[in-house]
């Protein structure tokens, strides 16, 4: 249901929430070697992210990446439609363009609520809580 980059990204998130802060950044390299995402891979979702500020970075020779307590509000949800580049979740899970509420696919009533609630949850998870 989510692409790699949404799948990759919120498992380095909870990796760098876990093990990173200001006084002590990470580099794209200990990352993807700690979760094994491809680096060069990762490199690219992190550069995402630090463009729209999800997550802070500094170069030069204590650089690295890091999160500030403002983008540890951010939610997953967040993270997710920042990778996806919409809101997936909200797309039918067959892929059909006109399946809505009032024009249902054959499947729509029968996972709406679980979508709905699956939204949900990942829009109240903070990156904070990633770190519990």
């Amino acid at each position: 249901m989510l692409l790699h980059s949404s799948k990759y990204a919120v498992k380095a998130l909870v990796y760098l929430v876990a093990n990173a802060s200001e006084e002590h950044k990470l580099l794209v390299k200990e990352i993807a070697e700690a979760t094994d995402i491809p680096k060069a891979f990762l490199s690219k979702l992190f550069q995402q992210l630090a463009a729209k500020n999800y997550i802070s970075s500094t170069k030069g020779r204590h650089g690295g990446f890091y999160l500030t307590e403002a983008q540890l509000k951010n939610s997953v949800l967040d993270i997710i439609i920042e990778m996806e580049g919409k809101d997936r979740l909200q797309e039918c899970i067959l892929n059909l363009d006109n399946c809505d509420a009032e024009n249902p696919c054959a499947i729509h009533e029968l996972i709406v609520d679980e979508k709905t609630a699956l939204r949900e949850r990942f829009k109240n998870i903070t990156l904070a809580h990633l770190k519990e």
